[in-house]
């Protein structure tokens, strides 16, 4: 079973004002929790009135708890995760931040030291099931500050009907995506989907690059926090895109691709490849049954474990219902809600939620199978409070090399610059 597994990695561990219009939190200035009904402001980028897994899971746990807390409301606020990282510092400064909010692993560190953040209860701390540890999702205090909501890592998607069509097999290394994409290309399809843009925060060549990172074994920051990624090791990654670029297969509009256009070309059949977060397996192949997954290819190491990314869930800095805010999050990190959450794809972080009987029956055979993936084939590292300058950074370098001609040294020299500024 997934949660013995996993519980034996874990035991081995151990201004303002308008702008927040309608999105802030609650104006009670009373202690926390006063007596009667609360309503606790959140913050998700996942919309719930939108008909697909992800949406439709949020939407039956708010539900639900709800249900079981007749007392307490959710009042819930889509916000992409560009615009809260530019909100909530003003938010809490302001003694306006939401009471909860789900916030991108690699991010958590920028926000806390923006002071978005309320400590958690000491209720947190005494959780022993996480699937993997919590040591990187502390404030410079040292309090823990968010706890894990689902766990993802990157897989390699490809489109089977393209592959057929030109008589390649699914690729296993690095060298041999670049000769399928190739070969795709002259076919007249997107060889390998990425992008450039940096308007949902560079999150698609980010996230590659951070699993990449991991499978090379080069820490993005040396120990001052600095980021120290233009080595040999790095330069790999910034070859590997020099490489599809001469070959032909990236796709033209590259310079403004994001993770939706990509995602969009994998389900209308035009993207032959891509390497994206292990949470769109569910829904890709549900759209589109010609995309199918594979671990990533290999680098020059031989390894194919990513990075352990995923969403957190905290509390906003001067909460005035901390109590119910702790509940909140306890019961949609918990093994109810992440049953639910898993019939969207993506992947509970704790170990009881995996006993629960969901999990046991056919419809959990695909997110069982990426569970076990992500327990797998990736690992988890700390981050730096710079993560938004080192992504900026690579979408900036990525645009030099695609229309200026860049060689991998040079890209992977100038993202570094350029988030070291």
């Amino acid at each position: 079973m997934i949660n013995k597994r996993w519980g034996l990695t874990l035991a081995s561990l151990t201004m303002a004002g308008l702008l927040l219009a309608g999105c802030s939190a609650s104006s009670d200035s009373g202690s926390a929790d006063s007596a009667g009904p609360v309503t606790l402001t959140y913050w998700d980028f996942l919309d719930p009135s939108q008909d697909n897994p992800r949406s439709n899971a949020l939407k039956e746990n708010i539900a639900n708890f709800e249900a079981a807390n007749p007392d307490i409301t959710v009042d819930l606020s889509v916000v992409s995760l560009g615009d809260m990282l530019n909100r909530l510092p003003q938010a809490a400064a302001a003694g306006q931040a939401p009471d909860v909010f789900k916030m991108f692993t690699p991010t958590v560190p920028q926000m806390a030291a923006a002071g978005a953040y309320e400590p958690l209860p000491e209720a947190a701390t005494e959780i022993s099931d996480w699937l993997r540890p919590t040591d990187a999702l502390m404030g410079r205090d040292g309090k823990q500050v968010a706890v894990p909501y689902e766990y993802r890592t990157c897989a390699l998607y490809y489109n089977q009907k393209i592959l057929d069509q030109i008589g390649a097999p699914v690729p296993t290394t690095y060298d041999e995506v670049i000769d399928v994409a190739g070969k795709a290309a002259a076919a007249g399809f997107t060889g390998f989907g990425t992008g450039f843009s940096d308007t949902d925060n560079s999150a698609i060549i980010s996230t590659f690059f951070d699993c990449f990172m991991s499978q090379v074994e080069q820490e993005i920051w040396n120990g001052d926090g600095d980021p120290d990624f233009a080595t040999k090791k790095g330069e790999e990654f910034g070859q590997f895109l020099a490489d599809l670029r001469d070959a032909g297969g990236l796709g033209s509009s590259v310079v403004s691709d994001s993770y939706s256009t990509v995602t969009d070309g994998l389900t209308n059949g035009t993207v032959a490849m891509a390497v994206l977060g292990s949470e769109r397996v569910v829904t890709l192949t549900k759209a589109n049954p010609d995309v199918k997954w594979s671990a990533l290819p290999t680098a020059s190491t031989g390894d194919s474990t990513g990075a352990t990314i995923g969403w957190t869930l905290g509390m906003g800095a001067g909460t005035k219902h901390a109590d119910a805010a702790w509940k909140f999050i306890d019961y949609m990190t918990g093994a109810e809600a992440g049953a639910v959450m898993a019939t969207g794809g993506e992947v509970p972080t704790r170990s009881s939620t995996y006993e629960q009987p969901y999990f046991s029956t056919p419809e959990a055979e695909t997110v069982n199978a990426v569970a076990d993936y992500v327990e797998k084939n990736s690992k988890p590292h700390a981050y730096s409070d710079d993560w938004i300058s080192i992504a900026t950074g690579l979408s900036s370098a990525g645009q030099e090399l695609y229309l200026n001609g860049l060689s991998g040294s040079e890209f992977i020299q100038s993202a570094q610059d350029s988030a070291s500024k």
